[in-house]
C-alpha cells in the first residue's frame, strides 16, 4: 500500500454511493447469518439473527454515515490513514454497539461474559475490516492500472484522426495569399487552432469551443469549396455549458464533407442540429450521399469508428454514435449523458 497522498481522491468513496451502501448491507447480513447459524451455539437461532443483523447494520451504516461527513478531510489524506480512520470508526462502533446490547438485550438475550462478548465483536469486525481494507487497495490499483490504459489507448486513438483537411487547407491558405491576404490570414488562424485541437489527446473542452472549431472547419472548407458548401445550423439559443471530449463533434462533420461533398458535382447541404432533453445532449448530422460513393472511397466510416471508441472511454458506453443510410441521406446521431467526464 503506498503511503503517498491518494491524487485521485477518496478512496472508499464507492462506500458512498448507492451500490456501496447495498454492498455494505449484503456484507453485514451475510457476517450476521454466519454468526447465528454457527455450530455450539445455543438459544433461539432466528432471535439471535435478528440481533446479529440489527447490530451490524449499525456498525457498518454508522461508520460509513461518520465518513461520509469528514469525506472532504479523508480526500486529503494517504491511503493508508483513510484505511485506518475506516478501521477505527469500525472498531469504536462496535464497541460503543456492543456495550448498548449489553443493556438493552440483557432480558431477552444471556451473555455471559460482557468483556468477551466486546472482545469477540470487536476481533470479528477488526479481521472484516482488514479483509475489506485489502479489497480497497487491490481494487484502487485496478482502476487506476484500467485509467492508465484508457488514457494510452485515448493517445492512439487521437493520434489517429484522420489529417486530410489539414493539408488541403494548407493548400487553400496557399491559394488565398495571391488574392485576399485577409482570408488567408483567417484560414491560416483557423488552421492553427484545429491543429492545436488534434494535439489534445485525451482531454476535454467546453461544448462551445468545440463549436467553434466546427465553424473554423467549416470556414476552411468553404473557401476550398466556395458556395457549393451550405451548412444549416439548427442550435439552441443558449448552448449548454458542458464538456466534451475535444474533436468529437468537427470530424463528424468532417466525415459528411468528405463523403457527401467531394465526391459531389453540384452544391451540397448539411444540417447540424442540437436537442437538449433532461438526460442528454443529441446532435444530429445530415449530409445527402452521392451513389457509390462509399465505395469509391477507402477507409469510409473509420473517423466514426474512432469517436465511437473514444466516446465508450470517456463516458464507459453511456453516450452513443449511430448512423442510418436511407434515401440518399447519410444521419450520424450522437447522443451525450448529461453528466460530467470522468
Amino acid at each position: 500500500m503506498s503511503t503517498q497522498p491518494n491524487q485521485n481522491g477518496l478512496l472508499i468513496a464507492a462506500l458512498f454511493q448507492s451500490r456501496g451502501v447495498l454492498a455494505t448491507l449484503v456484507v453485514s447480513q451475510v457476517i450476521a447469518i454466519l454468526l447465528a447459524f454457527a455450530p455450539a451455539t445455543e438459544g433461539d437461532v432466528w432471535l439471535r439473527l435478528a440481533i446479529f443483523s440489527f447490530f451490524l447494520h449499525l456498525i457498518f451504516l454508522t461508520s460509513v454515515a461518520a465518513l461520509y461527513i469528514f469525506r472532504k478531510y479523508l480526500a486529503r489524506c494517504s491511503n493508508n490513514f483513510q484505511l485506518l480512520i475506516l478501521t477505527i470508526s469500525l472498531l469504536l462502533s462496535t464497541c460503543f454497539y456492543s456495550v448498548a446490547v449489553l443493556s438493552l438485550f440483557a432480558d431477552i438475550y444471556y451473555i455471559e461474559s460482557a468483556g468477551y462478548f466486546i472482545a469477540s465483536n470487536v476481533l470479528i469486525i477488526f479481521l472484516v475490516a482488514a479483509l475489506f481494507s485489502q479489497f480497497v487497495v487491490i481494487q484502487n490499483q485496478k482502476e487506476l492500472q484500467t485509467k492508465a490504459l484508457a488514457h494510452a489507448e485515448l493517445d492512439a486513438l487521437q493520434a489517429r484522426i484522420r489529417p486530410h483537411f489539414l493539408f488541403n487547407s494548407l493548400n487553400t491558405a496557399a491559394e488565398l495569399t495571391h488574392y485576399d491576404a485577409e482570408a488567408a490570414e483567417q484560414a491560416i488562424l483557423a488552421l492553427a487552432a484545429l491543429s492545436q485541437a488534434a494535439m489534445k489527446s485525451g482531454k476535454a473542452i467546453s461544448l462551445q469551443d468545440e463549436l467553434i472549431l466546427c465553424e473554423q472547419y467549416i470556414a476552411l472548407e468553404r473557401w476550398r469549396y466556395g458556395e457549393r458548401l451550405t451548412v444549416n445550423w439548427q442550435m439552441p439559443a443558449c448552448v449548454p455549458d458542458v464538456e466534451i471530449p475535444c474533436l468529437t463533434i468537427q470530424p463528424i462533420i468532417e466525415n459528411a464533407v468528405y463523403y457527401g461533398l467531394e465526391p459531389a458535382s453540384e452544391g451540397t447541404k448539411i444540417t447540424i442540429e442540437m436537442h437538449i432533453t433532461d438526460k442528454s445532449y443529441t446532435f444530429i448530422i445530415i449530409n445527402p450521399v452521392v451513389e457509390n460513393a462509399e465505395q469509391r472511397r477507402a477507409g469510409n466510416g473509420m473517423a466514426l469508428e474512432n469517436i465511437r471508441q473514444r466516446l465508450a472511454l470517456f463516458y464507459h458506453y453511456r453516450a452513443k454514435l449511430t448512423t442510418t443510410h436511407r434515401d440518399s441521406e447519410f444521419r450520424a446521431k450522437l447522443v451525450i449523458p448529461r453528466q460530467e467526464i470522468t
